[in-house]
């Protein structure tokens, strides 16, 4: 009918807000977005990662893992990432990558994941986005050792982590290593040191499944006393309160 007003599908609430976000991210040309299912495919994407990958269309990408739609180590690399966030229920928070292009350029960015709970203490899911690091994030060269630092932090986070060892593996100065993490995250080393153990941290008392002692242990806390005013100077609360907030009902 001439003048008649088109109706956009009702959408259910959770395509709903995957289209909005999509929507949202369409018009950020240095961000990637993405969400996945629990078999970390993708269901949403961002007309970024659909020109990062060389398609024309965001269908070519729907279905598909990162292995199937980036080459050799990279994507392996991301889908080894997604499984640990499926299978841990862990966030990924800033990681300092390093992206291959179609046309066979390279640009650092930094990555973050969230798992989508299904109510149950399931990942059914996860969403992330990856930021183009700008021309003021460093020297390129200074990249790939500051990333092996980052990598380093995460997985050894249950272990003491002195600043100038972090500083001497990364290639730089301590002051250089503050520098770096200002500029990226806003924080120093330190602070970035005590942020990936709290973080760590929640996920743990989110799930619920070890002691606070054992959560603090975890963490790189030898002392629960230590860790507990860490965490309420963080958080605010205390590791208990935390967990019992967040506990199912």
């Amino acid at each position: 009918m001439s003048g008649a007003v088109r109706v956009p599908p009702v959408l259910p609430p959770g395509a709903a807000l995957a289209a909005a976000c999509v929507g949202l991210f369409d018009g950020v040309a240095d961000t990637v977005f993405f969400i996945k299912d629990a078999e970390g495919r993708y269901t949403s994407v961002n007309t970024t990662l659909v020109a990062r990958t060389g398609r024309a269309e965001k269908c070519e990408l729907l279905g598909r893992t990162a292995e199937d739609v980036f080459p050799g180590p990279l994507g392996r690399r991301i889908a080894a990432q997604d499984r640990t966030v499926l299978r841990e229920a862990r966030p990924v928070a800033g990681v300092l990558e390093l992206h291959l292009y179609p046309d066979g350029g390279e640009g650092w960015c930094l990555t973050w994941k969230q798992p989508l709970s299904d109510g149950n203490g399931q990942a059914s899911g996860l969403v992330g986005i990856s930021r183009d690091l700008g021309p003021g994030a460093g020297e390129p060269d200074d990249m790939p050792g500051l990333a092996r630092t980052l990598d380093y932090i995460r997985e050894s986070i249950d272990s003491p982590l002195r600043l100038d060892e972090l500083a001497e593996m990364a290639g730089l100065s301590r002051y250089q290593l503050d520098q770096r993490l200002r500029v990226l995250f806003g924080v120093t080393a330190g602070q970035y040191v005590v942020r990936a153990r709290i973080d760590h941290a929640c996920t743990l008392l989110r799930a619920g499944e070890e002691a606070i002692s054992g959560v603090a242990l975890a963490c790189g806390y030898g002392d629960q006393a230590a860790f507990t005013r860490q965490f309420r100077k963080s958080v605010g609360l205390t590791p208990s309160d935390y967990q019992k907030r967040h506990r199912p009902a």
